[in-house]
């Protein structure tokens, strides 16, 4: 009787795990229509519909693990529309989840490699906006590592090579020191040829058809890598092969490129052609943009999407942000009283944890000056000419009544010489930003820096690592981090030379 009831526990065993392997080699990745539907679904926002689809598509293929990636598609665009720590804590979770479950499968293709990097990406940026850097830290070096894995398995397929150069690129453009150490563990990177390896990749995906279901992620990772990391050239999404008008999120995103490097028109008018619609799920973030746009274009519409963004987001970024630049909005219509009182009450909201509101908090107790920030809205939306003309209407002497705003004046027409192509004149006024005083600011670090790359564009060398060295020397102000790792690699290319 022991016997037969071992048998039969060893048969049943047996079964078991037959079913199991049987199951495991059933799971597949399916770009069905339904799931390229939900796809573009989600990144228009109307995530109700995505899940809706995605669900009935698990009833009949349970094993298709095409939706667990569209699944974390979606949660990461519901925790970024929301911006709110309670829901960017429980889409983590979920993340995970899924990320456990395609692990799970026997065998491991090329889609499964994508899907799992993807998920801890995701999982990575959402850690960065709960500030837990070493969770965010740990989910990028995991999809580090899955990604190198994937390039020596699948070096010829597009996605792969997008991603491994991004990954790359990214380690690359890190403070020396940390790449130093990052190195000893085997993490390496490379700027340049990661970025030459995602143009090269992205092209491939855009011209294409068999990387469709993966177009919209590779144009946005290749937008804002490219973005953030190309110096000294525009970054514009028409010439990259992207359609702006692709959808809601890829609009957001290429309106907010278009708009940091000056081209407001066409960043306002693709926000205002893509206006949210009934059924998508809320981007605050959207009326934030529309409302900086709006405001550099002088437009009085600035005050409504401003107003927008702070009655419905329930967030803490860009709240501080936000009341600054509305106390501009009333300043350049000459609402002086509306303007000081909402400078007086952003140490009293939001918090500073991102740059815009880390700036707006340290600018809140000084005074406001119309010139200058007249002309700093014409020179960030593009309008060149204009915000030339508003500072040689007056003279440092004239409008500026310390030396900090003597700092931000001289920084602000560097600024415009150099977009204007006039070198010297621009290395003038950003050496005498720095000169203005000895108080660390972001306008005379960033003046240094842009003095060094110009220093550094005609050849001398010397005077380069000069103001490398001074931006550097400059401590505890907004945007720090970004300013000191651009001039630390100028600085390695310099000593590279010699």
């Amino acid at each position: 009787m022991i016997f037969e009831n071992r048998d039969f526990v060893l048969k049943s065993l047996f079964s078991l795990l037959l079913s199991l392997s049987i199951s495991l080699s059933k799971a597949s990745f399916a770009f069905t229509p339904q799931v390229l539907t939900a796809q573009q679904q989600t990144y228009n926002l109307f995530l109700r519909d995505a899940r809706k689809m995605l669900d009935e598509e698990v009833v009949s293929s349970a094993d298709n693990r095409a939706i667990y990636a569209a699944r974390a598609a979606l949660l990461f665009a519901e925790a970024t529309a929301a911006d709110v720590d309670e829901i960017t804590r429980k889409n983590i979770g979920l993340l995970k989840k899924l990320l456990k479950d395609i692990e799970s499968d026997r065998e491991q293709f090329v889609h499964h490699f994508l899907a799992r990097i993807e998920i801890y990406i995701y999982s990575g940026m959402l850690q960065v906006r709960l500030d837990n850097r070493l969770r965010a830290a740990s989910d990028f070096l995991s999809a580090y590592n899955l990604a190198k894995i994937a390039y020596n398995q699948y070096p010829k397929d597009a996605v792969v090579r997008l991603v491994w150069g991004n990954m790359i690129a990214t380690i690359g453009s890190l403070p020396p020191e940390l790449r130093k150490y990052l190195s000893i563990i085997g993490y390496t990177g490379d700027v340049q040829k990661g970025l030459q390896l995602m143009k090269s990749a992205h092209r491939t995906i855009v011209q294409q058809r068999e990387y469709k279901p993966y177009l919209t992620k590779a144009n946005l990772l290749y937008l804002i890598t490219a973005k953030q990391l190309i110096d000294n050239e525009d970054v514009l999404p028409q010439n990259e092969g992207i359609n702006p008008n692709e959808n809601f999120c890829t609009a957001v995103v290429c309106a907010k490129v278009l708009m940091e490097q000056g081209y407001n028109e066409a960043a306002l008018n693709l926000l205002e052609t893509n206006k949210p619609k009934a059924g998508q799920v809320k981007l605050h973030y959207y009326h934030f943009l529309l409302g900086k746009a709006r405001l550099a274009a002088g437009r009085a519409e600035a005050e409504q999407s401003f107003f927008t963004y702070l009655k419905d987001y329930r967030g803490k970024h860009h709240i501080k942000a936000t009341y600054k630049l509305l106390a501009w909005h009333y300043l350049l219509k000459d609402e002086t009283e509306k303007a000081d009182s909402l400078m007086r009450r952003i140490p009293h909201v939001g918090q500073s944890i991102i740059g815009p509101d880390q700036q707006a908090e340290r600018e809140a107790n000084e005074p406001l000056n119309k010139t200058l920030i007249k002309a700093r809205v014409f020179f960030d939306g593009g309008y060149l000419t204009e915000a030339l003309e508003v500072l040689q209407a007056d003279s440092a002497l004239d409008c500026c009544q310390t030396d900090v705003e003597k700092a931000e004046y001289y920084y602000r027409l560097g600024r415009i010489y150099q977009k204007q192509g006039l070198i010297y004149l621009a290395i003038d006024a950003f050496e005498k930003a720095v000169e203005a005083n000895s108080a660390s600011s972001f306008s005379r670090a960033n003046a240094a820096l842009q003095a060094a790359l110009l220093y550094e564009k005609i050849g001398q060398r010397d005077k380069a690592k000069i103001n490398f060295q001074k931006c550097l020397a400059m401590r505890n102000f907004p945007y720090q981090e970004g300013l000191h790792q651009k001039a630390k690699a100028g600085l390695e290319r310099i000593d590279s030379l010699k």
